[in-house]
């Protein structure tokens, strides 16, 4: 990583030291990128947020939209000056370790660099007629763009990985697409404010929907049955599993049982940490949650830091069972995350309080079932927390 970044320093000083001087027109265009960028950052703050936090990396925000642009337009140094002004404001939204925000920043300097570099060698001038061969020269800047930052990025994540996989190291679909989607836009860019230095100020609220709108299918992405954060089912999906199973104790007599599980001072790791680091906690509960249940267990997050089991062909004292292994596993986690600075953090001795509920199929009702685990959940946490406890069937059902 130090080589990668010294080479970099040296490629961006041979750059700017061999860099045309500035005229008025540069200014302007420097301003209004700098302004469009930071309004941009600003807006999408949140969005871009989420999704950082739905998963480790890498992850390919859409700031060269405003990178490509300045290497078309501006003398290197401005360029550089531009992309770092930007970076700046990025980082608290990033929420990652500095040393690896500097290296993601290198990469993209080298990268920009290199598209520099082949505008340059191209002889481009996009103020000027712009025939074929320009764009094709163009097009192959924002490529050389995003093979060189695609290479830098996923190459330290396979040498500093034990087993990287191949979505690890070369991203998602959906990065990719949206890094393809915005390297096409920033390019477009350069073209618009070549003849109008304000044409920037239009893509904002343009890249600001693309952010959200790309969200949004990524956390409808496949079953919208499922949550994101847990890939465990969501409310719906675990209602309509659910249904099924107690359908089938209906028609077979088979006994059942519900579990409503609740982690422990949980708004204690967001208030602490951030929400990164509560949603690092999520994610280790769903793999603690699907290692220690059973083949056939309908496992969902109904929200918050509230999970819910059902256990077919399953007694109360066979739920308690499951409900005690969880809660042993959730105790044991080791949970790696980022606090609100960027700094890693690792979270341990997280505790859950676990309600459990049982009926026989021929009478079991899912809500009063469900009714009942909560009850037993409160009865957990007034008795000190972290245990689990059964609740009372009434006579009639009793198992």
């Amino acid at each position: 990583m130090i080589i990668f970044e010294l080479g970099t320093l040296v490629a961006v000083f041979l750059a700017c030291v061999t860099a045309r001087a500035a005229g008025e027109f540069d200014w302007r265009r420097l301003a209004v990128l700098v302004g469009a960028g930071a309004a941009h950052l600003w807006l999408s703050r949140r969005t871009e947020e989420t999704r950082r936090d739905s998963g480790p990396g890498p992850h390919m925000d859409t700031s060269v939209v405003w990178i490509l642009p300045a290497m078309v337009l501006l003398p290197a140094w401005m360029a550089v000056l531009s992309m770092l002004l930007l970076r700046v404001q990025l980082y608290p939204v990033a929420r990652r370790p500095l040393f690896r925000y500097t290296f993601g920043t290198a990469a993209i300097l080298l990268a920009a660099i290199t598209s520099y570099g082949v505008i340059r060698w191209g002889g481009v001038d996009v103020s000027a007629e712009f025939g074929a061969r320009d764009a094709a020269v163009l097009a192959l800047a924002g490529l050389a763009y995003f093979v060189v930052n695609a290479i830098a990025i996923g190459g330290v994540i396979a040498l500093s990985t034990p087993q990287p996989t191949w979505t690890a190291v070369v991203g998602g679909s959906r990065d990719n697409a949206m890094a393809a989607l915005t390297t096409c836009l920033g390019a477009l860019a350069a073209l618009a404010i070549a003849h109008a230095w304000l044409a920037p100020l239009f893509l904002v609220p343009l890249l600001c929907a693309l952010d959200w709108g790309a969200l949004q299918i990524e956390n409808l992405r496949g079953d919208a049955r499922t949550d994101h954060k847990t890939q465990l089912l969501n409310s719906r999906g675990w209602h309509e599993q659910a249904g099924r199973e107690l359908a089938r104790a209906h028609r077979l007599g088979t006994t059942l049982s519900v579990a409503v599980l609740d982690l422990d001072y949980f708004k204690q790791v967001n208030d602490t940490w951030g929400h990164p680091a509560g949603d690092a906690v999520l994610r280790a509960v769903g793999k603690v949650l699907r290692e220690t249940t059973r083949q056939g267990d309908v496992v969902g997050r109904f929200g918050g830091e509230e999970f819910v089991l059902l256990l077919p062909d399953t007694d109360a004292a066979g739920a308690v069972q499951v409900a005690e292994r969880i809660r042993q596993g959730v105790a044991a986690m080791t949970v790696a995350a980022t606090d609100k600075r960027g700094q890693p953090v690792v979270i341990s001795g997280r505790t859950t309080s676990i309600g459990v509920a049982a009926a026989p199929g021929a009478l079991a009702d899912l809500e009063l079932l469900l009714r009942h685990a909560d009850a037993a959940v409160y009865e957990a946490k007034h008795a000190g927390r972290d245990q689990v406890r059964c609740a009372e069937p009434p006579a009639d059902v009793a198992v």
